[in-house]
């Protein structure tokens, strides 16, 4: 008896954790810049799912974001994702050097699920600064030619090849 009741518990679990992920199929990824206007194209998600797009009102297309705030929605005429929110991708993912925004598609009628992800690429949006905007150095008259002072590093949010790469003092 108590055989049967572990194996009815652990098979309990099993199609908690794994009987749900056969409704996913799939895995669309779509790549946009940063702060797009709203309204932007963002991808054609019933072409790409395969759907009719006479199906798409009898199928509920729905999206579900993963996260609390809605980047992006679905154009149920057409079957287009497209920009809802302005997405500014050091705000959303920080210093990171991938940003995606993973999403779920629902199709009901049957039901199925659909992993997406919109990568979020980043754009030459912010400009490098100091932590100060002046610095006061006082330099002695003996001090040798060719010597150096450390000074803060300038700071840039944006990453890869928009973020800060060199800079140069200039003499006034």
């Amino acid at each position: 008896m108590r055989d049967n009741i572990n194996w009815l518990l652990k098979y309990r679990l099993f199609c908690c954790f794994f009987c749900p992920w056969d409704l996913v199929s799939g895995q669309i990824r779509y790549s946009v810049p940063e702060e797009l206007q709203l309204g932007a194209f963002v991808g054609n998600i019933a072409i790409d799912l395969g759907i009719d797009l006479k199906q798409l009102p009898a199928r509920s297309l729905r999206v579900a974001p993963s996260q609390m705030k809605r980047y992006v929605d679905v154009n149920l005429e057409k079957g287009i994702l497209f920009v809802i929110e302005r997405i500014d991708r050091e705000q959303l993912c920080g210093l990171s050097t991938d940003c995606i925004l993973p999403l779920i598609v629902v199709l009901e009628n049957p039901l199925s699920l659909h992993q997406v992800e919109v990568e979020i690429l980043d754009v030459n949006d912010n400009a490098p600064s100091f932590p100060r905007s002046q610095i006061r150095l006082e330099i002695s008259e003996n001090m040798a030619p060719g010597a150096r002072f450390p000074l803060e590093a300038a700071q840039d949010p944006d990453i890869g090849t928009n973020s800060l790469q060199t800079y140069q003092l200039l003499p006034n």
